[in-house]
């Protein structure tokens, strides 16, 4: 079998709200971007069969680097070595200069050409620990303190298992903001918090001090992930756990360092992120040797979620499936989207690959370019 095109269609879907509506911390123009230009890709074979994905953001420009750079890579070889091709994909980039998520991209669209070829689920494949997970909703930056309270209320009387903010990235409105949602859905109720990189280090400890006595179960990437000695401080003296590492660069191997210094608590991962599904498998068994949690992130469209939950569902070190909220800002470009039923669990979905058909007709509609 061999790679015979990888077929990409950049599109700018409708923005299905605001900037504002996009907005984690003080990023919602950036983000409306990030989250509207998108890549279809799909890898071709001489033998008919083909595996598809929708891009981590990127628009037209991620799809003239897998044009320029991967495509001509790919042409000819089995798309059975997926291992020997990402390998490669990694090798190459140091010269390629391409982001990242890129090979996250290919990765995982190899992983769903060999499940349609024979005919079983990623997960599956993967080696299946169960076939759903509990969802937390996790949140956008809101307006207003009392949005995030509504919310919260919202996603549990749905029978979600937890509720994550993205804060706002100021100390004491994002203590208040916790506090108003602890006292709102109770003692019980899984809450965790995700600063995105927001603060610094006297910062992060006084929040972190706050949400332990708020019982918050994780405090997600409160500095910049650079600061390697400013995480394993938080983890010395803090007794919440930290998460984090889930947009370093490096793919798994910028990990290693803070699992074997305790720079934290919780390693999160992502196959968008991470570079693929392969290696976010191999950071869950490298954080499971050390006693540690592997929690992963959600991308902001279904397929590559789909793909997270594949992996989630293969491992023993995770809780939780993240959906974005509130959805229709994240579901498009598929025939049918990830279930979440009404007890709050996410199942992998039915069928070959990852079980996830991108709507071609909905890319050709907002299609800008093809390449």
């Amino acid at each position: 079998m061999k790679i015979t095109n990888v077929r990409l269609i950049a599109f700018n879907r409708p923005p299905p709200g605001a900037a504002s509506d996009f907005a984690i911390k003080n990023t919602g123009d950036t983000l409306i971007d990030l989250l509207t230009k998108y890549v279809a890709v799909r890898i071709e074979t001489d033998e008919g069969v083909s595996g598809e994905t929708l891009s981590l953001g990127g628009g037209v420009g991620m799809a003239y680097y897998i044009e320029s750079t991967v495509k001509p890579y790919l042409i000819g070889k089995n798309p059975l070595h997926r291992e020997a091709i990402w390998q490669g994909m990694w090798h190459y980039n140091r010269f390629w200069l391409s982001p990242v998520t890129m090979i996250g991209v290919i990765d995982t669209a190899l992983w769903d050409l060999y499940g349609k070829l024979t005919n079983q689920p990623v997960a599956q494949i993967l080696g299946l620990y169960r076939d759903k997970l509990p969802t937390y909703a996790s949140s956008m930056t809101k307006p207003t303190r009392g949005e995030f309270v509504e919310e919260a209320l919202r996603y549990k009387e749905r029978g979600f298992h937890g509720y994550k903010v993205h804060a706002i990235g100021d100390p004491e409105a994002d203590i208040d903001i916790c506090t108003r949602i602890r006292a709102a859905v109770g003692d019980a109720y899984a809450l965790m918090i995700d600063v995105v990189s927001g603060y610094d280090q006297a910062q992060a400890m006084r929040v972190g001090r706050a949400l332990e006595e708020l019982g918050f179960l994780w405090y997600e990437e409160p500095l910049r992930e650079y600061d390697v000695h400013g995480y394993k401080m938080l983890c010395d003296k803090l007794d919440i756990p930290i998460a984090g590492v889930e947009v370093n660069e490096g793919s798994m191997y910028t990990t290693p360092e803070y699992i074997v210094t305790r720079a934290v608590d919780i390693v999160r991962s992502c196959v968008g992120f991470k570079a693929g599904i392969g290696q976010v498998k191999k950071t869950a068994g490298m954080a499971e040797a050390f006693g540690m949690n592997c929690e992963l992130h959600t991308n902001g469209n279904p397929v590559l979620d789909a793909a997270n939950l594949a992996v989630a569902a293969s491992i023993k070190n995770t809780s939780f499936f993240e959906q974005l909220v509130p959805e229709r800002l994240f579901n498009f470009g598929v025939e049918k989207f990830i279930e979440i039923d009404a007890d709050g669990y996410a199942h992998v979905p039915a069928g070959p690959g990852l079980g996830m058909k991108i709507d071609w007709d909905y890319v050709g509609r907002y299609a800008v370019a093809e390449m």
